[in-house]
């Protein structure tokens, strides 16, 4: 009888180490992030946001973190945290009261160009030439691509009479290939990734080269030590070579590289 007593007080004991071992190995609160991210936009949100590049910075960046990614369109995101919806955003662009977040340092970087049909043959060679057109863009793409951009794009301004902002990359590209008479602006992996889905060929636009800086975006964090976290892990990223050769798989190019 004492054995078996014995055996069952060893088991307990065994049961009751494994216990404390599986606590000790979730997550805290603290080390939980729900993030607030746009919808796939390959290669740098794919797959219900399980991979792309931005996910994977995300992800590698935030080692021992619990990351949950909760996908909207570009114009929700700017409210999610304020709505108790996220604790960290993605792409963070204009807060109404930015002083409450914590902001990492640039951890994205999109490569944009201004792309049209090719049967319209269109003469766009600065900024300036396009005013007047059937224009798609993002939400807020007035505030990140550049100063001349602002002053013709703004609300109010002259070029945003036919100005149109998407909700989301994909909805953005098919905009595109339902008005013959648009021009879009858009990071050309994006672009070049939905239209091949859609059955389109690079050969049937024109690619203009105009100058439209590389858009960078920070993260946004409720609490400061995710961002601190965050810079760190971003830090390493960019020193170890991950985050160049993440470019690399991703087929984006070089000039998107933000350690530089």
């Amino acid at each position: 009888m004492q054995n078996k007593n014995l055996r069952k007080l060893f088991l307990l004991a065994i049961l009751f180490g494994y216990t404390l071992r599986a606590f000790a190995a979730m997550p805290s609160d603290s080390m939980k992030l729900n993030v607030a991210i746009e919808k796939d936009a390959p290669p740098y949100v794919d797959n219900r946001a399980e991979r792309g590049l931005e996910v994977d910075v995300i992800l590698k960046s935030l080692p021992g973190y619990s990351i949950t990614f909760i996908q909207m369109g570009w114009g929700y995101i700017p409210d999610a945290m304020n709505k108790g919806v996220a604790n960290a955003e993605a792409n963070a662009i204009k807060h109404e009261d930015p002083d409450k977040y914590y902001y990492s340092n640039y951890y994205i970087g999109f490569v944009n160009y201004a792309i049209s049909h090719k049967g319209k043959d269109y003469k766009i060679d600065k900024v300036e030439d396009l005013v007047g057109h059937d224009l798609i863009v993002w939400k807020n793409a007035h505030l990140v691509l550049g100063p001349e951009f602002k002053r013709l794009f703004s609300p109010g301004a002259p070029g945003r009479k036919n100005y149109v902002e998407a909700q989301n990359s994909k909805n953005q590209v098919l905009d595109f290939w339902k008005n013959p008479d648009s021009v879009i602006i858009v990071d050309k992996s994006i672009f070049m990734n939905f239209s091949i889905i859609e059955g389109h060929s690079m050969d049937e636009v024109n690619i203009h080269k105009i100058f439209l800086p590389v858009t960078k975006f920070k993260m946004a964090f409720k609490e400061e030590k995710p961002r601190d976290d965050f810079n760190n892990g971003l830090a390493l990223l960019c020193s170890n070579g991950v985050y160049a050769k993440l470019l690399k798989e991703y087929g984006v190019p070089k000039k998107a590289n933000v350690c530089q």
